[in-house]
C-alpha cells in the first residue's frame, strides 16, 4: 500500500545517507532545546501571569487586555513582545523537528510499514501545528498594537489558532512515539513489512 501524496515529501527525508539524517536530527534537537530555553526565560521575565496554555486558549478578548495590563503595570510588555519574536525561532526549530527528527523515527520502520506511515503522520502534525504556531503568533501582534483597547474578537482566531497547535503538536508526540513503539516491536518480532 503506498503512503498517502502528503507523506511521500516526508518520506523523500528517509532516504539521505543515515549519517546526514541521524545528524541533521541531532543538530535539530540541540537548536531546538537552546530556542525552547531562551523562549522559556523570556516568557518568565515578562512576568505574564499566566502560562502558554491558558493565556493562549482563553478566548477572551478582557483576558487577554488583563494580562497585558498585567505587563503595562510591571513595564514588561515590551520583553514579552521580544518573546513572541523569539517564538519565530521556536517555530523554525519545530519544523526541523518534524523535517528531521520525526522522519528519523519513521525511518526505524521498514519502507511501508504501519509504523513508517505513522512516523510520517506525526511529521505531518507537527508541521501543520507549527504553520498554526506562526499564524497564532503573527496574530498576537495585531493585539499587541493596541494592547488594551483591541476588539475582544481579535481574541477568537488568535486562541483557535493556538488550540489547534497544541492539539496537533500533541498528536504528532502520541504518533511518534507509537511510530517508535512499533519500530521496536517489529525489529523485537521480526514481524514481515506490510505493502
Amino acid at each position: 500500500m503506498e503512503n498517502p501524496m502528503i507523506l511521500k515529501y516526508f518520506d523523500r527525508m528517509t532516504t539521505l545517507p543515515l549519517w546526514v539524517h541521524a545528524g541533521a536530527a541531532a543538530v535539530t534537537f540541540v537548536g531546538f532545546t537552546w530556542v525552547k530555553g531562551h523562549l522559556d526565560a523570556s516568557y518568565a521575565s515578562s512576568g505574564h501571569p499566566v502560562d502558554y496554555a491558558t493565556g493562549q486558549t482563553t478566548f477572551s478578548g478582557e483576558a487577554i487586555k488583563g494580562y497585558y495590563s498585567h505587563m503595562l503595570e510591571r513595564g514588561t510588555l515590551d520583553i514579552y513582545r521580544m518573546t513572541q519574536y523569539i517564538d519565530f525561532g521556536f517555530i523554525l526549530a519545530m519544523i526541523c523537528m518534524a523535517l528531521f527528527v520525526c522522519t528519523l523515527g519513521a525511518r526505524a520502520s521498514g519502507d511501508g510499514s504501519w509504523g513508517r506511515r505513522i512516523g510520517l503522520l506525526a511529521s505531518l502534525f507537527i508541521l501543520t501545528g507549527a504553520l498554526s504556531d506562526s499564524i497564532e503568533n503573527a496574530w498576537s501582534f495585531v493585539m499587541l498594537a493596541n494592547p488594551t483597547e483591541f476588539a475582544n474578537w481579535l481574541a477568537w482566531p488568535y486562541s483557535f489558532f493556538a488550540s489547534i497547535k497544541f492539539a496537533l503538536i500533541t498528536l504528532g508526540m502520541a504518533t511518534l512515539f507509537i511510530s517508535v513503539l512499533l519500530a521496536t516491536a517489529g525489529r523485537l518480532t521480526k514481524k514481515p513489512k506490510i505493502g
